[in-house]
């Protein structure tokens, strides 16, 4: 296979990847955008093809991610506060 053959190929692939994350993301509507990109991320999408499925920028999709992190710590605190009661 030549170069450009291959790099079809992988361009295709990518494109299907993002077709299957949107179907996927499609799914996911009662969940908020934080938890849509988290769930893409555990996929194992990039920020940025997150972004592209989700129709908004990189940067907004770092936000929401870091926004879940912090969701996830602060529950985890609380339940240890609950435990220690």
């Amino acid at each position: 296979m030549n170069e450009k053959l291959l790099s079809r190929a992988v361009n295709a692939i990518e494109r299907i990847g993002v077709i299957l994350g949107a179907i996927y993301s499609s799914q996911l509507e009662e969940l908020d955008q934080g938890r849509k990109a988290e769930r893409l991320q555990r996929c194992g999408f990039s920020n940025k093809d997150i972004a592209t499925i989700l129709c908004t920028t990189s940067n907004t999709i770092n936000v929401a991610l870091h926004k879940e992190r912090r969701k996830k710590v602060k529950e985890g605190a609380s339940k240890n506060k609950k435990v220690q009661k």
